[in-house]
């Protein structure tokens, strides 16, 4: 038998132990997914047939990503409505217009929007730190027909006030001169006219996809900015609070009517309790 070895090698017949080499950087990395890195929303309250809200995005990656947007009730989290936005470009801003015309006649209330997607392999979108994963969003039917402040006034502004030969059939508002006048629900503009001992410069409007009908009187002269037939917005302008016709000072008043105007057979109901309605939200 051999004796050992005084050099510290290894004897015949030994196996020679493997020498790993170093790892560079420590342990090897897995690759890692898409990362959001940025999630905006423009006009958080949006109305149904009312303009557009904007949704932005900004996602960094490596090649594209698969996105969807996710609306979902704030108290229930229950998602109810999603929109698939398809493979999208990384590395660049994204903007998507949301329509409550896509939404369709949702319930009015607090919605969270979100985005998800997946990139190759079905990695999941990550959140950057800095970015958020959803926004807040309000969805409503209707919105306040003036943009300005205003008052309600007294007892004799309400619907049902006696007037001289007939009764109050609107409610009336008090603002100042020029206030907007805009649309409380997307529709058809069906007359536009002037009546001097009366209504001044007024418009009726047929509200889209329900039976009734508003009616804007003593706009501002040289204010009214839609025509007969004209396809309008909820919150798009109608015109300007005036004191044209009879009027005794500025205001704008309002009516509604349902199963059409007068000249269709229909009848005005008070408007307040939707006018109070409307202005908790707009």
């Amino acid at each position: 038998a051999s004796p050992p070895s005084e050099s510290g090698g290894t004897q015949p017949g030994q196996a020679v132990p493997r020498r790993e080499a170093p790892r560079r950087g420590g342990a090897r990395r897995r690759a890692r997914g898409p990362v959001l890195a940025s999630f905006s929303l423009r006009r958080p309250r949006l109305f149904l047939y009312g303009h557009p809200a904007r949704v932005s995005f900004r996602i960094r990656g490596s090649s594209p990503v698969r996105v969807r947007l996710v609306l979902r009730r704030t108290a229930s989290r229950a998602a109810v409505w999603t929109i698939p936005l398809g493979r999208v470009a990384t590395g660049v801003t994204h903007s998507v217009p949301l329509t409550g015309r896509e939404l369709g006649v949702l319930p009015q209330g607090s919605y969270e929007l979100r985005i998800a997607g997946r990139g190759r392999r079905g990695r999941r979108l990550r959140r950057s730190p800095r970015a958020a994963s959803s926004v807040a969003l309000s969805f409503f039917h209707h919105r306040f027909p003036l943009a300005g402040p205003f008052g309600y006034g007294g007892d004799g502004s309400r619907f049902g006030a006696p007037r001289r030969g007939h009764i109050h059939q609107g409610q009336d508002l008090a603002a100042a001169e020029g206030t907007p006048i805009v649309a409380p629900r997307g529709g058809v503009v069906e007359v536009v006219q002037y009546q001097a001992g009366g209504a001044g410069h007024y418009a009726v409007l047929d509200g889209e996809g329900e039976d009734r009908d508003y009616v804007f009187m003593h706009m501002r002269t040289g204010s009214v900015v839609v025509e007969e037939g004209q396809r309008v917005r909820t919150g798009q302008r109608i015109g300007e609070v005036g004191n044209t016709g009879r009027s005794f000072g500025p205001h704008l008043h309002f009516e509604v009517w349902v199963g059409g105007w007068y000249q269709d057979g229909g009848e005005p109901i008070d408007p307040l309790p939707l006018l109070r309605a409307w202005d908790a939200w707009s």
